[in-house]
């Protein structure tokens, strides 16, 4: 029978072992991201009709940044595979471009669409990309640099640009952001045994 201390030992190199995979997916998961705010801002591009050219363009400008350094944390990253950075680092500097994303897709709701916006095309482009984050990252901490910026942007262009149901717009983006959140941290924990969960 093994010792308590061998025991507990073995249950932290578990739970470094996951963490360390879980990042390692994370960060390989930048590649796709980038592809994924392509598509998604040319979409807003053909299907919003901002206020004018300029802004448009500008927030197209903003988001191609964010892709670029999206692109170069995956070429980063992947070139130094076998470096002895921590990978924790790494995972740190991915959630700033995150958050940076996150703020330019919110500039998006000032930019990239127009003054009269409804309660559904508002609530799409505020969760549809959380949505597919969720999907993507598997990573809470890097879903909440995306999600706080961009939900507090949206939020706010409602009220300024007076959107036509901005109230409804300020309930529904943090509750199903935050809904969508919650079930992102739920479903990290359901990955590993009981009593193994990362904590």
């Amino acid at each position: 029978m093994l010792p308590l201390a061998a025991l507990d030992q073995l249950e932290r190199l578990h739970v470094e072992t996951s963490e360390a995979s879980r990042l390692t997916l994370f960060l390989r998961s930048s590649v796709h991201v980038a592809s994924l705010f392509m598509l998604l801002g040319t979409c807003v591009l053909f299907l919003g009709g901002g206020v004018s050219f300029a802004q448009t363009f500008s927030w197209a400008v903003l988001i191609l940044l964010g892709v670029v350094a999206l692109l170069y944390s995956y070429i980063r990253n992947m070139a130094a595979a076998f470096d002895r950075a921590p990978i924790s680092e790494a995972a740190r500097n991915l959630r700033i471009v995150l958050f940076y994303m996150g703020l330019a897709w919110g500039g998006g709701a000032f930019l990239a669409v127009p003054a009269a916006f409804p309660a559904s095309q508002a609530i799409s482009l505020a969760v549809i990309p959380v949505l597919l984050l969720a999907l993507m990252l598997q990573d809470a901490a890097g879903l909440l640099a995306f999600l706080v910026p961009a939900s507090a942007w949206t939020v706010y262009a409602a009220f300024a640009r007076s959107w036509p149901e901005a109230s409804l717009d300020a309930v529904l983006i943090p509750l199903l952001q935050g809904g969508l959140f919650l079930a992102t941290l739920l479903r990290r924990r359901t990955h590993f045994p009981a009593g193994l969960a990362l904590r």
